[in-house]
C-alpha cells in the first residue's frame, strides 16, 4: 500500500496562561510561521470575572507550510502549558517552531495510530 502524501497538516493547540499577553507571546510566534483559523488582530483578552486567573485559549494552525524565521520574541512572564494535536509531523513542526523560540520542558505525550498529543511547558529563559 502506497501512502499518498498530504498537502494539509492541521493541529490544534491549547494552552493555559495566566494573562493574554504570555498567551499571545505563544500563539503570536506560532503565527508568524504558520496560517491560522484566527483573523488578524484576534488576540487574546481577559475576560471581566476572569482577570488574574489562569484561563485557556485554543487556536488551529496549518503547518504544512513553514513560513519566516523563528526568533526569540516577547517571552511569557510566567509558565505556559500548551497541547499539541494532530498528526506527528504536523505536531512536530510546531514543536520545533516553539522549541527555537522559548525553554520548553515535554511534560508529556500520547501516541495514537495517526495522531499525536503532546504537552508542553514554555518558560522565560530567566524563569529558572
Amino acid at each position: 500500500m502506497t501512502r499518498t502524501p498530504h498537502n494539509d497538516e492541521p493541529a490544534q493547540v491549547v494552552l493555559s496562561a495566566q494573562s493574554p499577553a504570555d498567551a499571545e507571546a505563544v500563539l503570536g510566534t506560532l503565527r508568524s510561521c504558520f496560517a491560522s483559523d484566527r483573523a488578524d488582530g484576534n488576540a487574546p483578552h481577559d475576560e471581566p470575572k476572569q482577570a488574574g486567573h489562569p484561563m485557556v485559549w485554543t487556536e488551529n494552525f496549518e503547518t504544512s507550510e513553514v513560513r519566516g524565521d523563528v526568533g526569540k520574541g516577547s517571552q511569557p512572564s510566567a509558565p505556559v502549558t500548551v497541547n499539541l494535536q494532530g498528526s506527528p509531523l504536523a505536531v512536530d513542526r510546531l514543536r520545533d517552531v516553539l522549541t527555537r523560540a522559548f525553554s520548553v520542558r515535554t511534560e508529556g505525550t500520547v501516541s495514537g495510530d495517526q495522531e499525536v498529543e503532546l504537552q508542553l511547558v514554555l518558560e522565560n529563559p530567566g524563569q529558572g
